[in-house]
């Protein structure tokens, strides 16, 4: 399939790449520029419009998108988007870059939901941690619905994150690692609509780490 963005150039026919990896549902190939091209594979299933809302408004903490693709027939098939690569950075030894990053995603949730999008697939596998910072991606099965989505879309957020913290949680190898696990439940307190509560807490502490140190003893 010959590949196009949208202004018309032509980029590539992928049946002649090989330097591809398979997702659950499209091909992903390196690009220049540090950039990748997501593809696809069912022609016709998504829909552009949380792809070109992302790429309009350029949230912080997610991906980029430079461009959408298109088959000869001009369908939309893909995008263009960032390349972001994880590193060992521990999100809980740095205040000031979790919780900017915590913020940034929530307000970004928030701005989407306003536009009418219900986020879907929104889990720590479509999150890339390194040392620049937390970056959701793959938003491109977010759906625009007529519903008020904010209640699901932001416990969906606060699971992930919640999730996500949990998960460097036990890369300390604590010892009451269920005492850790009922601080952070209350810290994300996935039943109310704000985040207030995790900055109030947070700004008690000079490392995120420290507001669990209690029962970690």
């Amino acid at each position: 399939m010959k590949i196009f963005k949208g202004n018309g150039e032509y980029i590539f026919d992928d049946d002649n790449k090989d330097d591809v990896r398979h997702g659950t549902y499209g091909k992903i190939y390196p690009y220049n520029d540090n950039k990748c091209l997501k593809v696809f594979n069912n022609v016709g299933f998504h829909r552009p419009d949380p792809i070109i809302t992302i790429k309009e408004l350029s949230l912080p903490n997610f991906y980029k998108i430079s461009d959408l693709l298109y088959n000869e027939d001009f369908k939309y098939i893909g995008y263009i988007a960032d390349f972001y690569k994880p590193d060992d950075f521990n999100i809980l030894d740095d205040k000031e870059y979790l919780v900017n990053a915590v913020n940034n995603i929530f307000n970004g949730i928030v701005t989407l939901t306003n536009r009418g999008f219900l986020v879907v697939d929104l889990h720590t596998g479509n999150v890339i941690v390194n040392k620049d910072g937390i970056t959701v991606i793959d938003c491109d099965d977010y759906v625009k619905t007529n519903n008020d989505n904010m209640d699901t879309n932001i416990y969906r957020y606060k699971s992930m994150i919640k999730t996500l913290l949990y998960d460097y949680l036990t890369k300390y190898n604590v010892k009451d690692l269920m005492g850790a696990y009922q601080k952070l439940v209350d810290l994300v307190d996935i039943n109310s609509l704000n985040i207030d509560h995790f900055n109030n807490v947070m700004r008690r502490y000079k490392k995120p780490i420290d507001y669990f140190h209690k029962s970690l003893k």
